[in-house]
């Protein structure tokens, strides 16, 4: 090999060696990690999900079943409530026994409405504890990524099982 060529050989392979005007650039702070690889939820945990969420299913029925009665009370207290309105513009209040009559009706439905904020603040806790669990079960199952056929072999799992309690309670 002739000096020349050996001399242009070697600049380009130092050239390709070294870096051409690379520089580090120190920041302080650690480079970005860089995402976990996807995590599969196991059948397991879909099943346990699964589970949680027909309970709470179930917690949300009775609930609002619970709802629905209060409102309906809430209605006739309304209702009460007018025709109370109503008694009160006809009062004859010359009469202490018409208006002892429509304070005892005052009385009544004042202990309706107290019974009705009680039950309100009964039912409270059981709300509060439902939308708790809630808040857990998506924090913990929504964000779980699966594959398919597993969701599928727990809800087929989930079925059988809910087709034989129902047998089993139809024979009884």
């Amino acid at each position: 090999m002739s000096p020349i060529r050996t001399s242009l050989f070697l600049a380009a392979f130092l050239l390709a060696v070294t870096p051409a005007g690379a520089t580090t650039v120190k920041t302080g702070k650690p480079a970005a990690s860089q995402p976990a690889a996807p995590v599969w939820a196991t059948r397991a945990q879909l099943r346990e999900c699964a589970d949680t969420e027909a309970g709470l299913k179930e917690r949300f029925r009775v609930i609002e079943a619970s709802n629905d009665a209060h409102e309906k009370k809430f209605d006739q207290l309304e209702a009460e409530n007018t025709r109370l309105e109503q008694l009160h513009d006809q009062l004859d209040r010359d009469s202490d026994i018409a208006v002892k009559a429509f304070n005892v009706l005052v009385k009544e439905h004042n202990e309706h409405i107290r019974q009705l904020n009680q039950e309100a603040a009964d039912a409270r806790p059981a709300n509060d504890a439902y939308n708790a669990d809630m808040a857990a079960f998506n924090h913990k199952c929504s964000g779980l990524r699966y594959h398919l056929e597993d969701m599928e072999a727990v809800t087929r799992e989930r079925q059988k099982a809910a087709a034989q309690a129902a047998a089993a309670s139809a024979s009884l």
